[in-house]
Parts: C-alpha cells; sequence; structure tokens
C-alpha cells in the first residue's frame, strides 16, 4: 500500500481542554483485540452520494512518531466489493504534538474513479481537507471535509465502533 501524506486540521470535540482527555476517549482497545470491525461510510464525492458498509480496519496510536516528531495517529481501511459504489478507501492521519499541522493521506476508489488529497511533508500539494474526530467509547466517527486533487469536494463520515491498536513497523 502506498503511503500519502496531506496536511489537515485535527478539530477536537468543543469543551475538551486538552490534546490528553482526547487521547483517553480514543484509547484503542486491548493489543490483541481483532482488527477487522463491520465500518459504515458515508458521503459525497462531487455532489454524487457514497455509501458503504462492510468489514474494515480502524487503529489508533495515541503515542507514535513521524519523520522523528511525535504523534497520534489514526488509519482507516476499508476494501469493499468490486461491484459497490465504495471500491477501496484508505485513510491515515497524523496529528503531531508539537502542534505543526496535520498529515493526512486519504485514497478512495469509487465507481466513478479514484479520488486523492495528498499534502503534506515532502507531499505534492494535491487537494486539502479538515478531518473532524468525535470519539464514541472505543471506537468514534471520523469526518472528513475539503477538496480533492481535481478540485471536487469531498465529504465522508467514516462509523468506526473501536480502533484497535497499532504495531509499530519493523516489530
Amino acid at each position: 500500500m502506498t503511503r500519502n501524506t496531506l496536511i489537515a486540521t485535527l478539530i477536537l470535540l468543543p469543551g475538551l481542554a486538552t490534546e490528553a482527555a482526547a487521547q483517553r476517549l480514543t484509547r484503542p482497545v486491548t493489543p490483541g483485540a481483532p482488527v477487522e470491525a463491520a465500518l459504515t461510510i458515508a458521503g459525497k464525492i462531487g455532489g454524487k452520494s457514497l455509501q458503504a458498509t462492510g468489514s474494515g480496519a480502524c487503529r489508533h496510536a495515541p503515542d507514535a512518531s513521524i519523520r522523528g516528531v511525535s504523534a497520534s495517529l489514526w488509519m482507516v481501511q476499508y476494501g469493499g466489493s468490486r461491484d459497490g459504489a465504495l471500491k477501496q478507501l484508505n485513510l491515515t492521519l497524523w496529528r503531531p504534538k508539537d502542534g505543526s499541522p496535520d498529515q493526512l493521506s486519504l485514497v478512495l476508489e469509487t465507481s466513478s474513479g479514484d479520488h486523492r488529497i495528498e499534502t503534506g511533508a515532502g507531499g505534492e500539494g494535491k487537494g486539502q481537507g479538515t478531518v473532524t474526530i468525535l470519539p464514541n467509547g472505543p471506537g468514534g466517527r471520523l469526518e472528513l471535509s475539503g477538496k480533492e486533487a481535481g478540485g471536487k469536494p469531498i465529504q465522508i463520515t467514516i462509523e468506526c465502533p473501536a480502533f484497535a491498536g497499532i504495531e509499530a513497523e519493523g516489530g
């Protein structure tokens, strides 16, 4: 899987005073928990509605690192059916703890074509977006709003019943 990055803004729930409070609300499930979960995805791409439900993976690491910078990490992967409107979704969101801009990668493969938003450190500056994370028990909802590289507006909501942990690369 190709990993792309884009700048996004992560908006925390109103009333959350600190990043630590947000991390407690999105605490990953136990390390041995199953990664696959029933995801619900809805939204619009260029004015066309998109809806999908099926098996995917939601992961979260409150303490991760990207290019030597301490960050929180959220990942969502969905591989829909080849005959459905949403064939594939990959979302990766890094939120640096030093206050530098968030980095996000969104890759969507739909029946109407491929859609990407990629900007950020080392990126080529394709598209723009913001992400809101609304924690709910061991899972939560990720709401993405932006424009893809070709200028089409994208609004996607992903319901994750739980966030599994993330194993560091290499072990």
